[in-house]
């Protein structure tokens, strides 16, 4: 296969290794001849030599250094660049410590160096002062994350007792939930867009929430600390992604000052390398030849490996090391750029998770948005079977698990609960005097009117039945219920809705009324039951009136107004 990797791989090897035995044949056969005359010009560069050598590998070791700086997950100023400052100033003493050994090094030589090194000190400096603001900004990131964890335990809290909460603070905790989500998704946002987005939605939900009309201390001030401080995680964290990029710049920078900071050490040992050679032809004119061929030779074997340990670790094991990297933090869910450059397997490799990443980015999206309109439908699901088309208030299944779990509240908390059931008078006549269009209007109208005369935080006016109303009254005593009853009788009267064919010459309401304190050995059909026939009473002795449950009717049947 055309720029296969393996074939590659294969004549990089075959030709290292063929130069290999043919260098060994040569040597094994001069080895011996050369041996004395070699040791003894060696004694007076081979110091000078491992000097130089040593400062490449030093050169080399900051370089890598500043490399695991640029690509490690956790940078830190006191571990990473405390390393790399330990080795710049070793490198330094090796410098020293090969002037000392051989006397000052060539103009040449110093500027060559000191070309790279001043400039590669000081990106080193540029780049912790880059962590460290990094680091008081990841440090700020974390305080708001801890605020953010105390407001969902809050919430959680307040979830815990939401069957003993008010309406309004019920509803409240589903756009919450939903507006700290939305947060703490913003901690791992690395797009400007998908941040703004994110932004947008949390704001929607603030504002839903200010909109409820909270009556709880601990739900007020909780709403007040989330509309403080989640407007200010948004704010943050754009500045924490730019500096991350302008410290992964810098650090770009500093591991190219490295690259060249090693290569003029490299080139400064090559020089030492010729110099030596130079003095071996000096002494050993005779075997000037011989020797020069056999070190280059060396040379050319060595700068061979060197390339094709280079190629290898450019081409094959850096690109597999990237690519591999690239994969777990994908796997950890970090989404950070895959190499894909080339057209050998690896980038194959490479273009193919990547397109399996962005189909499942894709799917996650499509999943998101359609987790979405299901939550929306189910929201105007939930609103349509709860809320009456024609007058726009509860309905009756609406009313029975608000009245059930007021029923409960009361019996715990032995407190008085009050039940009108109302009926418009004579509306069969109206129906088919005025009509059914007209009558479905009639029956809007004075749900609308009672709803009105109800200014408490838990009274409910329910559609129970035709043109039966129903009215529950937490914490309201008989005398209490009664008077709300006389409002409402009075409001619907006030409608001066034409009826010609009632005794009344308009629209009425007959109300029956029932109050008390439940006991254990009561029952909620029995409750209702009670108002239906304080109604019945009412409509008996001549209707647009309320009447009291028994044993109290026959005396307590009243006409106000």
């Amino acid at each position: 296969m055309r720029g296969s990797l393996g074939r590659k791989l294969s004549l990089v090897i075959m030709l290292v290794f063929g130069l290999y035995l043919l260098l060994t044949s040569v040597f094994v056969y001069i080895i011996y001849s050369q041996y004395i005359t070699l040791s003894r010009t060696m004694v007076s560069h081979f110091e000078r030599a491992m000097i130089a050598g040593e400062l490449t590998r030093d050169a080399e070791t900051i370089a890598g250094e500043v490399y695991e700086l640029l690509v490690g997950n956790d940078r830190s100023v006191s571990a990473g660049n405390s390393r790399v400052a330990n080795l710049a100033g070793l490198y330094q003493a090796t410098r020293e410590r090969l002037e000392w050994q051989g006397g000052s090094l060539s103009a040449q030589d110093a500027m060559a160096l000191d070309r790279w090194q001043t400039p590669f000190f000081s990106s080193l400096d540029r780049l912790s002062e880059r962590l460290r603001a990094e680091q008081e900004l990841e440090a700020e990131q974390l305080k708001q994350m801890d605020e953010l964890f105390l407001l969902l335990r809050q919430v959680t809290e307040l979830e815990a007792g939401a069957h003993d909460l008010p309406l309004p603070e019920q509803r409240f905790i589903g756009p919450a939930l939903a507006a700290l989500g939305y947060a703490a998704a913003a901690f791992s946002a690395e797009r400007p867009g998908h941040l703004d987005r994110l932004e947008a939605y949390c704001r929607a939900r603030l504002e839903e929430l200010a909109q409820l009309p909270l009556t709880l201390a601990a739900a007020t001030a909780l709403r007040a600390r989330m509309e403080q401080q989640l407007p200010v995680i948004f704010q943050r964290r754009p500045p924490l992604l730019r500096h991350t990029r302008a410290t992964l710049a810098t650090a770009r920078q500093t591991r190219v000052l490295a690259q060249k900071l090693t290569s003029a050490t490299f080139e400064y040992h090559k020089r030492i390398k010729v110099s030596a050679e130079q003095a071996l032809q000096q002494q050993q004119s005779l075997m000037q030849r011989s020797i020069t061929g056999l070190l280059a030779a060396s040379v050319l074997l060595l700068l061979i490996t060197l390339g094709a340990l280079f190629y290898i670790r450019r081409s094959i094991i850096q690109r597999i090391n990237e690519l591999s990297r690239s994969m777990q933090e994908h796997s950890k869910g970090v989404s950070v750029p895959i190499p894909v450059s080339g057209n050998d397997e690896i980038s194959r490799m490479g273009k193919t998770f990547e397109f399996f990443v962005n189909a499942r980015s894709r799917a996650e999206q499509q999943l998101a948005l359609a987790n979405k309109e299901l939550q929306s439908m189910n929201h105007s699901l939930q609103r349509l079977s709860e809320v009456d088309e024609l007058t726009q208030v509860p309905n009756r299944r609406c009313f029975d698990r608000h009245l059930e779990s007021e029923w409960r509240r009361a019996l715990r908390e032995q407190r008085s609960l009050g039940l009108i059931m109302g009926d418009i008078d004579y509306f069969k006549r109206f129906n088919d005097e005025y009509g059914h269009q007209q009558g479905d209007e009639c029956l809007h109208l004075v749900a609308q009117a009672l709803a009105a005369q109800l200014h408490r935080e838990g009274d409910m006016v329910a559609r129970y039945g035709g043109e039966e109303f129903i009215i529950l009254l937490p914490e309201q005593d008989l005398g209490q219920t009664r008077h709300v009853a006389g409002r409402l009788l009075n409001a619907v009267r006030d409608l001066n809705i034409a009826h010609t064919r009632s005794d009344h010459e308009k629209v009425t309401l007959s109300l029956g009324v029932v109050a008390g304190i439940p006991t254990q050995q009561d029952r909620i059909e029995w409750f209702v039951g009670k108002a239906d026939k304080a109604l019945y009473a009412a409509k008996e002795q001549g209707r647009n009136r309320l009447c009291v449950a028994p044993p109290e009717c026959e005396a307590g049947c009243s006409r106000p107004g």
